[in-house]
């Protein structure tokens, strides 16, 4: 089965990812752990949560990649023979093709993709658009909070000036420039208003 799990910037997705594989592999499960390499936030195959929880991923799959290739590719490998369970954090930077194909692995695997739904304009991303429509069952990740404490539904991108940006390329990692994401209610992201 196919499963969504997306929230805003902030609901702590990747540490609700990783705890619940850590679980998994607690049980004897057999566990992949994925990510698309365009995210490089922690280094270029670690798993990383801003609450500190981190964990080195199996598999970095690339855009040009095919997901059935590389999850075949893996299973062959002794270390991770046999696996069931894959989760996939960043997943709205998945390729419409890769999710698709996850769909269709999906018979026999239990696949779990965490992400964003829409980006700092509002738009859904390629990746996030294909699980909602492929994914058998979807989840909003509780949790994130704009500045006045109402429910955050917006992902935002402000400079360090905490002044909201609305314009520019769809993808920039909070890392490689002086942006940085937080989430907002609909009202305080529309009028642009990042703080207090």
């Amino acid at each position: 089965m196919l499963h969504f799990y997306y929230g805003v910037m902030g609901s702590s997705k990747t540490a609700q990812l990783l705890m619940q594989r850590y679980n998994y592999q607690q049980l004897g499960l057999r566990v992949a752990l994925v990510k698309p390499a365009i995210d490089t936030r922690a280094g270029e195959s670690m798993v990383y949560s801003r609450v500190g929880l981190k964990a080195q991923a199996e598999l970095v799959l690339e855009n040009g990649h095919s997901a059935r290739e590389q999850l075949l590719w893996l299973a062959a490998r002794n270390a991770c023979s046999g696996f069931e369970y894959v989760f996939v954090d960043e997943a709205q930077f998945l390729t419409p093709e890769q999710v698709q194909e996850l769909a269709d692995m999906s018979e026999r695997l239990e696949i779990f993709c965490y992400g964003l739904k829409t980006d700092f304009q509002g738009n859904f991303f390629p990746g996030s658009a294909a699980l909602l429509r492929l994914a058998e069952e979807i989840h909003e990740v509780p949790g994130g909070l704009c500045w006045c404490g109402a429910k955050a539904t917006m992902n935002t991108r402000i400079d360090p000036e905490g002044n909201v940006i609305k314009k520019g390329q769809q993808v920039l990692i909070d890392n490689q420039q002086a942006i940085r994401y937080i989430g907002l209610c609909y009202k305080h992201w529309r009028k642009g208003i990042s703080h207090a």
